[in-house]
């Protein structure tokens, strides 16, 4: 079956239609191709926006976690640093060793620098306490009242904790530059700091009630 469309004829046909059709027609037309380039092209892109804007929250919200973790975290190095060195300052004064030769360098510097003449130096053991030893050492020396001052100034001065316990005195017949020498022994504790000291000592003190308990 053929139909055959004449040109002019469709033109006429047209042209009979009333102008308010032919306007609907083209509202029509229009709108359906507004609706398809909403639909295929700015429907996507909207999502496509939301989407971004949703993960670009989300970043931020991570960016700002991350940079809270940050200021932590240096507040945590600086606090850190800090106890680093306090920690420091405290081994200093409080060794995890008896390190005696330390000690025995340290006294002769001072003895040195007042210019009295250490004669012995003996270290004897350890007493535990709870969570440090007492490191007890004796010294016999000999100088002038001015150097043995100078001496224990130098001594208390010290970066390891020293605690002079007694010491004695005792006067000299030879004479050096118009002053009196003066002999004496000197008994002193340093401090050692000990993890196991309480149970150290726990077990040195049941030791010795036992003892006493025979007796």
């Amino acid at each position: 079956m053929k139909i055959d469309i004449e040109p002019k004829g469709l033109v006429r046909k047209i042209e009979k239609i009333p102008q308010i059709y032919k306007a609907l027609v083209i509202v029509v037309i229009v709108l359906a191709i507004v609706g398809a380039l909403y639909y295929f092209i700015a429907v996507p892109q909207k999502e496509e926006r939301e989407k971004l804007s949703k993960e670009q929250t989300e970043l931020e919200k991570e960016v700002a976690v991350l940079r809270g973790i940050e200021k932590n975290l240096e507040k945590h190095r600086k606090e850190y640093a800090q106890m680093q060195e306090v920690l420091k300052d405290v081994t200093r004064q409080l060794p995890e060793s008896k390190d005696v030769p330390n000690l025995l360098r340290s006294i002769t510097a001072e003895s040195e620098e007042s210019r009295l003449k250490v004669k012995f130096f003996e270290p004897k053991d350890i007493r535990s306490k709870e969570f440090y030893g007492e490191l007890p050492f004796e010294i016999k020396y000999s100088g002038t009242f001015p150097m043995v001052a100078h001496f224990f100034n130098g001594i208390r001065k010290m970066e390891r904790i020293v605690n002079i316990a007694n010491f004695s005195l005792e006067s000299k017949s030879g004479q050096k530059d118009k002053e009196t020498i003066l002999e004496g022994t000197c008994s002193a504790v340093a401090y050692v700091y000990q993890k196991e000291g309480a149970k150290g000592a726990k077990g040195k003190t049941g030791q010795k009630g036992g003892k006493d308990e025979k007796k």
